[in-house]
């Protein structure tokens, strides 16, 4: 098992690196096994749906990187149980495609092995996501 300062730093360092967009440095921190999952109703796929296979996972980080700034959130706490580490961030996000910001808080859960990440999981306000990029009828 991997010692806790070293998956913090892991996870530290992904979150720098998506702080400026950095997708190579990213993707460096991911196992060959890698998935990402966004927990959610199957109604906001793809969005919700898992993805794996690592054309899939390429296309869903570069769009999730083009489509949503996240460099004013801030990491507010690491908790470490075994090889699993979750992350509780908050501040604002911006959807680029229509400029809107919102203030938000979520959770992110790493899985590791061999100091690598090889499941990432996040738990998001869905419903604040959907309105965001317009998803919702008012």
């Amino acid at each position: 098992m991997t010692d806790r300062e070293t998956l913090e730093g892991v996870v530290n360092t992904l979150y720098a690196a998506r702080g400026v967009n950095d997708i190579g440095a990213m993707m460096a921190l991911a196992g060959p096994d890698f998935s990402f999952r966004m927990v959610g109703s199957g109604r906001l796929t793809p969005m919700t749906q898992q993805v794996s296979e690592p054309a899939a996972v390429d296309t869903a980080v570069q769009t999730l990187v083009a489509h949503w700034d996240m460099s004013k959130v801030k990491t507010t706490s690491l908790h470490v149980d075994g090889n699993t580490v979750f992350a509780h961030r908050a501040g604002v996000i911006r959807y680029t495609p229509n400029g809107k910001e919102v203030e938000t808080e979520f959770l992110d859960r790493f899985t590791f092995k061999d100091g690598k990440i090889v499941d990432m999981t996040q738990f998001v306000d869905t419903l604040m996501i959907a309105d965001t990029v317009g998803l919702l009828d008012v």
